[in-house]
Order: C-alpha cells, then structure tokens, then sequence
C-alpha cells in the first residue's frame, strides 16, 4: 500500500474579478498568456497532492517536515510532478493535511 499526503487550503471565497476572469478564460482560452500551461486562469483550488508514499513512516516524516514549516509560516513549497511546477503556498492559506492509505493500480496483484 502506498500513503497519499494531501493539502488541503481555505477557500478564498468570492474573488473580486472572478466573473470577467471566467468569461475572458473560456472565450479567449486558445490566445491568453499562460493557457496552455492553466495555471493562471480560473478559479483557485481548494486542494492538491503533496505527494504518494511507499511506506506509511515516509509519509510521517513528510507530514512532520510540513508541520515544522508551517509552524514557523515558511510558505509550503509544493511541486506538482506531472507539470514541473512549483507552488508556493502562504503558510495561512493551508486549512489541514491528510494522509490516508491509497491503493494504486501497480498494488493490485
């Protein structure tokens, strides 16, 4: 089994701009700056993997090393693989962290 840690953030409720920002992003979606990449259009997300884990004391020690930062309101740097992206996330924007036990398809026999 492996162990997903995942963060979850407050939401930022309603943004001053979101209507004009939604309209100007699905019509003009193919020539905006930044489309193809979808990092600077539309409404922010509420949650993001942190990371997936072999063991469950791996994960504790992510978990731990989250904690610390956020204890000292270092922002959490979070690095989204698939799209080698880097976030940094303000320390009062990160509601809670969970970790639960995943199953992926590789674990299935």
């Amino acid at each position: 089994m492996a162990y997903s840690v995942m963060v979850w953030l407050v939401n930022p409720g309603h943004q001053a701009h979101e209507e004009e920002e939604t309209e100007w992003a699905t019509a003009g979606r193919d020539e905006a700056p930044g489309a193809t990449t979808g990092v600077n259009i539309g409404q922010a997300f509420t949650r993001m993997i942190y990371g997936v884990y072999e063991t469950q004391e791996e994960a504790e020690r992510v978990l731990d090393g989250i904690s610390s930062s956020l204890q000292q309101n270092s922002p959490l740097r979070v690095v989204a693989s698939h799209a080698d992206r880097l976030f940094l996330v303000p320390a009062r924007r990160v509601h809670y962290i969970v970790c639960a036990e995943v199953e992926r398809p590789k674990d299935r026999g």
